[in-house]
């Protein structure tokens, strides 16, 4: 090999590796300039008491007047849908549980399915939970007029708020110092078929040389939505090519059968007969004192040998028959007063009482409805309405299934009463601190009234050990055409439920914030609460009114 082309090659081969070499550190230099500088590590603040620092490693949102404006929403509850972090459950009072008194459920990230995991306030005093069971808060007990704005924590608060706030904080800061007045009139129809609803309110306030006082009223009216407004509210689906559950007992008039009915739904049951449309008459309180017919066979409403078997009266939709959607009326006054005292020393009062009252109809065999339709029951031949040439021997036990929406609405009645007042003085105290001390009463309480049928008056009330002095129960008449049974039978037969939570909670104490660092003093001096019910369905007759 040539010396010189050796050498040449080495010293080519000795300059390649000098340029890589070259281009690499130039690389790893310009890699270097680029990088970011070193990030120091976070440190997340989930609970602290210093003066200034966030209670948790979020951002507070908030919500206020403008907002409503935007959205058109005429609730504080409702206003929350437009928080991605809050589920809202809209008011049905056809849901049971905390739904029967039409409460915007605010559910924090949706841990509150067993109980309330977040803490409600009002100007940073927590309010009980609410609904059937304190299961549920809702701050539309504050009307939007009197409202300045809502902070919401949508994180776990309870190294700072205590258990209750594990899913987080809702505090709603009422408007105060607001001079002047603001009337506000809305208006909605959320639907073609009813729920019309008008909701006025008005704001009024006036300030002075040191102190203030500002007054809101809402009253809010909003009507029932029938249950025969829309197709898709319905138990039957065959339109749809699906099924229909609907029970045999949804039938009106009755539906009789040979001993136990061979279908439990349906139109088509082969054992059944139709009682006719239009069957019946009006009772006659002159007969007996005002008891009506008493012997048996005196009063036959129809011959049995007019019956064609295999047809049923189920009704074509069970739940036209009642509200799809209750109707509300909601009052509520909010007021609060300021008043310097001294130099560094002022009085403060803050007080709301907010009253919802709702009228549902439960349609029969949905919610609460369905203990109001009578299961397949035996009528005893004593009965003096028994249908006459019933065939002996060949035919068992005549049964009958009906429903009693006509005679005994299954009426729904609740109410919810949100109240507080507190006061107390705040302090300008020296070297920058600040102080309050305050005390507070705050009372819930949700209740509701369901109107039901007691089944085993029903029996009694057809002939199985009656009492003297109640009418013969007649079920072979059709109610859409004829007043049927006496007012005295329907109450014997007619029973009341009563559900519902008390809470009260005092809270004494202050709060004294500091450059550096805040003492919380709050304390509950009185909490009470629970669940009771009273329950005549099983045996305790409902008075005659």
């Amino acid at each position: 090999m040539n010396s010189n082309a050796s050498r040449f090659a080495t010293l080519m081969g000795s300059a390649s590796i000098l340029s890589l070499t070259t281009a690499l550190s130039a690389q790893a230099q310009q890699m270097a300039a680029a990088a970011p500088a070193t990030v120091p590590e976070q440190v997340l603040v989930t609970g602290s008491l210093i003066h200034g620092a966030a209670a948790v490693g979020v951002p507070v949102t908030n919500l206020g007047v403008q907002d409503f404006a935007e959205t058109g929403y005429a609730t504080i509850g409702e206003l929350f849908q437009t928080v991605p972090a809050a589920n809202v459950t809209l008011p049905q009072a056809t849901i049971s549980g905390g739904q029967q008194e039409r409460l915007n459920r605010v559910n924090i990230r949706g841990l509150d399915s067993t109980g309330p995991r977040s803490l409600l306030m009002v100007d940073g005093i927590r309010f009980p939970p609410q609904a059937d069971g304190l299961c549920a808060i809702d701050p539309s007990i504050i009307p939007s007029l009197a409202l300045d704005r809502v902070d919401i924590l949508a994180d776990g608060a309870s190294a700072t708020y205590g258990s209750d706030a594990v899913a987080g904080v809702i505090n709603v800061v009422l408007k105060r110092g607001f001079d002047g007045a603001t009337t506000l009139l809305h208006i909605q129809q959320p639907t073609d078929g009813g729920g019309f609803q008008a909701q006025e309110s008005q704001l009024w306030g006036r300030t002075w040389d040191g102190g203030d006082v500002t007054l809101t009223y809402e009253h809010d009216d909003i009507l029932p939505i029938r249950g025969n407004v829309h197709s898709k509210f319905t138990m039957n689906f065959t339109p749809w090519g699906l099924d229909n559950p609907t029970p045999l007992g949804a039938s009106i008039p009755a539906t009789i059968s040979n001993g136990k009915p061979a279908a439990s739904t349906g139109t088509i049951c082969s054992n059944c007969y139709a009682v006719p449309k239009g069957a019946g008459s009006n009772f006659n309180a002159s007969v007996n004192n005002g008891l009506g017919p008493t012997a048996a066979g005196s009063a036959p409403t129809f011959s049995f040998s007019s019956l064609v078997a295999g047809t049923t009266n189920e009704v074509p939709n069970a739940l036209a028959l009642g509200y799809e959607d209750a109707a509300q009326q909601k009052n509520q006054l909010v007021g609060t007063f300021d008043q310097r005292l001294f130099p560094g020393v002022s009085l403060f009062f803050t007080g709301f009482y907010s009253n919802r009252r709702i009228e549902n109809l439960d349609p029969p065999f949905y919610g609460n409805g369905v203990a109001n339709a009578l299961r397949p029951v035996t009528v005893p031949t004593n009965n003096p309405y028994y249908p006459s040439n019933v065939p002996a021997g060949a035919f068992g036990k005549l049964q009958v299934s009906y429903d009693f929406p006509f005679e005994v609405p299954t009426f729904n009645d609740a109410y919810e009463i949100s109240a507080r007042y507190s006061f107390g003085l705040n302090l300008d105290l020296p070297f920058g601190w600040t102080g309050q001390i305050y005390d507070s009463r705050s009372y819930e309480t949700d209740q509701y009234y369901l109107q039901l049928v007691n089944q085993n008056y029903v029996k009694a009330a057809l002939g199985n050990n009656k009492p003297s002095s109640i009418p013969f129960l007649n079920v072979f008449c059709d109610p859409t055409a004829f007043k049927c049974n006496s007012p005295t039978t329907l109450n014997y037969i007619r029973a009341f439920r009563h559900l519902g939570d008390v809470y009260q909670l005092e809270e004494k104490g202050g709060r004294f914030d500091g450059p550096l660092f805040d003492l919380p003093g709050g304390q509950i001096k009185a909490a009470i609460g629970g669940t009771y019910e009273s329950d005549n369905v099983l045996g305790i007759q409902a008075n005659a009114g």
